[in-house]
């Protein structure tokens, strides 16, 4: 393994599928949990590692990272000097369950471990060969790349574990818990409370902590901040607001505080955020996971 990433660089791309992240961690990542199904593959640099529902799985050119939307997951540096360079793909679950509608049924990945076997590398190596094309991206060339990598991938998962693959684990959620969810999103600016969002929902601050994790495999905090993070990505892609004014809308008490907040989340500052997702430059696997 190479120490260093090749010609590493950080870009990210909004499409109806959801969003594709190519960005080099030069920090570990809090426990987080998105709204989408993630996928991440290891494209160079240092090791680093995932926790995610007792798991741990340890990212290289064998191993990719599967997680079904709200199941929380961190990113650990094995060497904080080795920064990794990683291509995440977030999955909005809509667009997955209708390019799967043979199923019958949502996309459950049954673990969240994946072999990054040839065809999957093939894939990514695509995907990251129109994404360097910038601004001169054909996007029904990308949505056919990203189409083409997660079918590899959830076919690799499901083939794994073909019993656990048939178990339906995304449903519709508590109403309660639609009720909370809909009540801290209304409250993003705001210091959220669980004992005051569990008597929003009539339930005692233990059952509101056992629902929110028996339902969505995380906690009401975890589950706030992801919330704040993902409204700070879909504002920072717009360019109209200056990070003052996002970061007090988002309750932070200065831009400092907000900027350690979302480095913490994304692993870079917000306005580096805001400059890759309108960065042009090439991308290339590390030598044993190109093809």
């Amino acid at each position: 393994m190479k120490n260093k990433a090749n010609n590493h660089f950080s870009s990210i791309i909004e499409g109806e599928f959801g969003r594709i992240e190519v960005l080099e961690f030069h920090h570990d990542l809090v426990m987080q949990a998105h709204p989408q199904t993630h996928f991440g593959f290891w494209l160079g640099g240092g090791a680093a590692t995932t926790h995610l529902a007792g798991h741990v799985v340890r990212f290289d050119d064998t191993t990719a990272l599967a997680a079904n939307s709200h199941e929380s997951h961190d990113l650990r540096l094995l060497d904080p000097e080795q920064p990794a360079l990683f291509l995440m793909l977030y999955i909005n679950d809509e667009w997955l369950d209708g390019l799967h509608q043979h199923l019958g049924r949502p996309v459950v990945l049954a673990q969240p471990q994946i072999s990054f076997t040839p065809e999957i590398r093939h894939a990514c190596h695509q995907l990251l060969h129109i994404v360097g094309e910038g601004s001169g991206t054909d996007l029904s060339m990308l949505a056919s790349a990203v189409r083409h990598l997660v079918e590899q991938t959830v076919a690799s998962n499901m083939d794994a574990l073909p019993c656990m693959g048939l178990v339906q684990r995304r449903k519709l959620i508590d109403y309660r818990l639609r009720v909370a969810i809909a009540h801290m999103r209304s409250q993003l600016g705001q210091p959220v409370v669980a004992e005051r969002v569990a008597e929003v929902v009539g339930l005692s601050r233990s059952r509101f902590f056992e629902l929110f994790h028996d339902q969505l495999k995380t906690s009401p905090q975890v589950y706030w901040n992801s919330m704040r993070v993902e409204e700070a990505v879909k504002r920072l892609g717009l360019k109209k607001e200056s990070l003052t004014h996002l970061s007090m809308d988002l309750g932070f008490s200065t831009p400092g505080n907000f900027s350690r907040f979302f480095r913490d989340h994304k692993g870079m500052t917000p306005s580096r955020y805001r400059k890759a997702c309108h960065a042009v430059q090439p991308v290339q696997m590390h030598s044993s996971t190109a093809c």
